[in-house]
């Protein structure tokens, strides 16, 4: 006899329950997209370590889709990671502004790890390249899917850090981050 299995994702599930458990906006629940996009042109001979801050999105936000490209560097791998904003009118607390955001498994590299830059990158999704942001933390907000244990207050900026090798022709690259909160 043969197996056939009825699974229920943990929306469904609330929404079956007796009474009926509500679904948070963006977890399970609709909600309004909203997207952001950023670029940058990098600097021909940046060395490994340059960053550059692409979009700000509020802590709070449930990120379903990073989508990166770039033109031809040379030379160059750029990580998308997550910082604390750098601004000082936005509410992010000052001993976070311009931070990585720590927690486990943190922001170094949390969306993707050395996208290869050397030739032009055609539009790709690197929402989890880097294998840390699966699907289930999707529907968590972003501080919480970064571990940590409460809520900070203000924005998260998502930067493209010139991780292992460094650039040698400057060149465009950017992202379109699309988000719930």
């Amino acid at each position: 006899m043969t197996q056939t299995s009825h699974l229920k994702s943990p929306a469904i599930t609330n929404l079956d329950a007796t009474p009926i458990v509500a679904n948070t906006t963006g977890e399970g629940s609709p909600g309004y997209s909203r997207t952001v996009s950023g670029y940058v042109t990098t600097v021909s001979a940046d060395a490994a370590g340059s960053t550059y801050q692409l979009v700000r999105v509020p802590t709070n936000a449930k990120v379903k889709s990073v989508l990166f490209e770039s033109a031809a560097m040379s030379a160059g791998k750029i990580s998308l990671s997550v910082y604390y904003s750098d601004s000082s009118t936005d509410g992010t607390a000052p001993a976070n502004q311009g931070f990585i955001v720590g927690g486990s498994p943190g922001g170094v590299g949390f969306f993707a790890v050395d996208i290869d830059c050397s030739s032009a990158v055609a539009i790709t999704e690197e929402v989890n390249q880097s294998g840390t942001n699966p699907i289930n933390l999707r529907d968590e907000p972003l501080w919480q899917a970064l571990g940590l244990a409460t809520e900070p207050t203000g924005f998260f900026d998502i930067v493209g850090v010139c991780h292992t090798t460094a650039i040698t022709t400057g060149a465009l690259m950017g992202i379109r981050v699309t988000f719930v909160d």
